[in-house]
């Protein structure tokens, strides 16, 4: 074997073991965002069984309606419910230099994603490689699938949990049925 042959494949073995040394040690930098909901509601996502109600905190928001960058400290929490029932919480959190652990091929700019249980536990057995593969497609929009919805979405905190809570099918409570109507006349 050639030393030409040698050194392109061992450079090819060692960045893939730092990929995968890196998706294993970034993991770790993202905690569960136990605030999540102090942030905006912003999208709700259906597909079949599935519906994915989105957060993102309210600094991403404000920057996203300017047309500015997602800033460093951005955290979108995503739950994922399954037939109605809550599957796991996906959450992509941006800090400024995150992405140099990650070879280009996979880096998802200076984003980092985690899975985590319906407990809030992480869950060591998701491929959060497989979140950086689809959100790879996404760099025009800062690797974000809903950008667009973060950019028209509402800041008021009040607005945003009661526009959240009128997408929910099962309202029943007549204290919230109450809540909207005096919302809904008030910015009529």
């Amino acid at each position: 074997m050639e030393t030409r042959t040698i050194i392109p494949t061992t450079l090819a073995a060692t960045a893939a073991v730092a990929a995968m040394l890196a998706w294993a040690q970034g993991n770790d930098r993202v905690a569960f965002p136990e605030n999540y909901k102090g942030g905006i509601h912003y999208a709700t996502v259906e597909r079949g069984n599935i519906r994915e109600e989105i957060y993102a905190n309210r600094e991403a928001i404000e920057a996203a309606n300017k047309g500015q960058p997602l800033p460093s400290g951005t955290v979108i929490t995503m739950e994922d419910f399954r037939d109605g029932r809550l599957f796991r919480y996906i959450v992509m959190e941006k800090r400024q230099g995150w992405g140099e652990r990650y070879a280009q091929d996979i880096r998802n700019g200076d984003w980092e994603f985690q899975s985590f249980q319906p407990d809030r536990t992480v869950n060591r057995s998701e491929n959060v490689t497989r979140c950086m593969g689809c959100h790879k497609a996404q760099v025009r929009n800062d690797h974000v699938f809903t950008l667009d919805r973060m950019r028209s979405a509402k800041l008021s905190q009040a607005e945003s949990s009661l526009r959240h809570a009128a997408l929910m099918p099962r309202i029943t409570d007549s204290l919230t049925q109450a809540l909207l109507r005096t919302w809904h006349e008030g910015t009529n």
